[in-house]
């Protein structure tokens, strides 16, 4: 079975990026004799992720752009491919690709496969070779719909309504996301398989300085650590809100703040931000770093008093697989797919009330020590070989079932 793993992410969607590489990395780490039995794909738009791909390419059969195999066929097309700029690529050439390739399997299959690969739903009329299988990472327009502009509500809708009629299977990272999708769309004959995600670690990540990261972003010696796009609802306000009410009780915790500031739906979030963060009094308390290197995010992970992740709503989160594969302590909402990955050493609070958060931080700012020569660091370092093997075994046996 040749399998064609289409890209996803970029900076507007640093998690879509992740999610492939992890999902790659775990198949990598199957034995040869289960690996004889299929063949790994990656297909992208284009070269646009040029260092995600190169670091990826030892560890696929091959990578496929789309955009390189269709010529241009107008002088607008060959300018714009000059200036880089992308013309779709419509489904009847996809089609024609997949079948060219020999592709016999496409994983993910989303509500929208515009930005990644220029492919609108349906799927399903002739001309497609290939099986398919959905991905359906979260349903947060339902229950967050304040955020999203009415098109936006629309468009994703109606994507997952295709979805929902069309896919053979459809996958999600959880439990809480699966059982969402039953009570939302009942009459859907789609076999439901949960795959959760976790992080593919690298030796480096446990090798590093988090001293040097430290020093290298002038950060006091105890710092929390916040590491989520700069979207409305990963809830970074309720943090800001908490350490004003420390503040009026003379507690002083510092926190760091990483991750992309772009927001394709509210591009104003971040200046938000920034006011509030002086008009709490807390500016001096917060570092904004921005989207840091990633070997850079991780010292900071690992020198951190504790990983906070304060996010209202979340498919899998990253940020917390992240964090337990390097066995630090977390500070999460109370989140029900937070609740579902339950990693060791991690605390909850509610996470729309800046009091709790705020009883959680002054306990932890006060008591909490994590040594990174622990015990328990060492066992999560083992429990995370260990789950991307198993990571890799789950998405075969799905592939294979369809």
């Amino acid at each position: 079975m040749r399998i064609g793993l289409i890209m996803q992410g970029g900076d507007a969607w640093i998690g879509g990026s992740e999610y492939v590489k992890n999902l790659v990395q775990a198949v990598a780490t199957l034995p040869a004799s289960e690996r004889k039995s299929f063949e790994l794909f990656l297909i992208a738009r284009s070269p646009q992720q040029e260092e995600l791909l190169n670091a990826l390419r030892p560890h696929v059969d091959g990578i496929l752009f789309l955009e390189e195999t269709r010529p241009a066929d107008s002088l607008t097309q060959r300018v714009a491919m000059r200036l880089g700029l992308h013309r779709p690529v419509d489904n009847a050439h996809f089609k024609r690709q997949i079948r060219e390739w020999g592709i016999g399997l496409l994983y993910p299959i989303t509500y929208d496969n515009n930005y990644n690969i220029r492919v609108r739903l349906p799927l399903t009329d002739a001309g497609l070779t290939a099986r398919w299988i959905g991905w359906i990472p979260d349903f947060q327009h339902k229950y967050l719909p304040e955020l999203f502009r009415p098109e936006e509500l629309a468009r994703r809708e109606e994507g997952i309504s295709i979805l929902a009629r069309d896919a053979r299977a459809l996958v999600f990272s959880s439990e809480s996301a699966a059982a969402d999708f039953r009570r939302f769309y009942p009459e859907s004959r789609a076999a439901i398989k949960v795959l959760r995600f976790c992080t593919s670690p690298s030796p480096a990540w446990y090798e590093g300085d988090p001293q040097a990261a430290r020093t290298k972003y002038h950060l006091p010696e105890r710092f929390f650590l916040v590491s989520n796009q700069w979207w409305r609802h990963k809830n970074h306000l309720l943090v800001f809100e908490a350490l004003q009410l420390l503040a009026s009780e003379g507690v002083r915790p510092f926190v760091v703040f990483t991750g992309s500031p772009l927001d394709f739906r509210d591009q104003a979030y971040v200046n938000v931000v920034l006011q509030r963060a002086h008009e709490l009094g807390i500016a001096g308390q917060v570092a904004l770093l921005g989207l840091v290197p990633r070997a850079d995010q991780i010292q900071l992970m690992r020198g951190a008093v504790a990983v906070i992740q304060p996010s209202l709503f979340e498919g899998w989160s990253t940020v917390v697989e992240d964090a337990r594969a390097l066995g630090r302590p977390m500070i999460l909402s109370d989140f029900p797919v937070h609740l579902e990955q339950n990693p060791p050493a991690s605390v909850t609070f509610e996470r729309t009330s800046a009091k709790s958060l705020a009883k959680v931080l002054r306990q932890a700012d006060r008591e909490w020590a994590w040594p990174l020569d622990s015990e328990s660091q060492r066992q999560a370092r083992d429990d995370a070989a260990r789950n991307l093997r198993e990571f890799g075994k789950t998405f075969l046996a799905i592939a294979h079932s369809v």
